[in-house]
């Protein structure tokens, strides 16, 4: 038998501190076991997985075990997804994309769940993996654009579920209820 459904939160940047405890909450509550990844020494939390050490075909074979995918971008993925320079020089954008890509493309292949909130969802349209699904993405017009322009149909709502795919807004001001239904029907 079957323990609980496992949950992957690889934790990219803590720039927005709330998004990480939020999401790992939610998880918790819908019945998940959250386990936490990490990519890069300047992330602050207790974590289980540390991707640095890992080449790519662990990351893969690390993803097998998981039943779930959510992704904490932080101003990491918010900089990158827009191509513009960060205005702190303290602020790296040491994104292992080799593996956060090898990740992604696991849990989307296999049809398993992917949690997208804030800029993220920015992240997964340029990488084709939106294209004709309905997203939702932190509502700024650069961001909005580029999921449109990367085929997805921008729908302004807090939580938007299409296929596999689950994108919020603000995960951090998303009602837990909302979220849950949400998440049960996808699950």
């Amino acid at each position: 038998m079957r323990g609980m459904p496992k949950a992957l939160i690889f934790v990219i940047d803590m720039a927005k501190r709330e998004e990480y405890s939020v999401l790992k909450n939610f998880l918790t509550k819908g019945g998940f076991e959250a386990v936490a990844a990490v990519g890069s020494r300047d992330v602050n939390i207790n974590y289980n997985i540390d991707f640095m050490t890992m080449s790519v075909d662990q990351v893969a074979k690390v993803a097998e075990e998981f039943d779930l995918l959510a992704l904490a971008g932080g101003y990491k993925i918010y900089y990158h997804v827009l191509r513009k320079k960060p205005p702190l020089k303290i602020w790296d954008l040491n994104i292992d994309l080799e593996k956060l890509n090898a990740l992604i493309q696991h849990f989307y292949k296999t049809g398993k769940t992917i949690i997208a909130p804030l800029a993220v969802p920015g992240y997964l349209a340029q990488l084709g993996l939106l294209k004709g699904k309905d997203a939702t993405v932190y509502p700024i017009t650069e961001l909005i654009k580029i999921l449109r322009d990367n085929g997805a149909n921008f729908v302004n709502k807090p939580v938007v579920k299409s296929g596999g795919v689950i994108t919020a807004k603000d995960i951090t001001t998303t009602g837990e209820k909302e979220f849950l239904t949400i998440l049960r029907e996808t699950t």
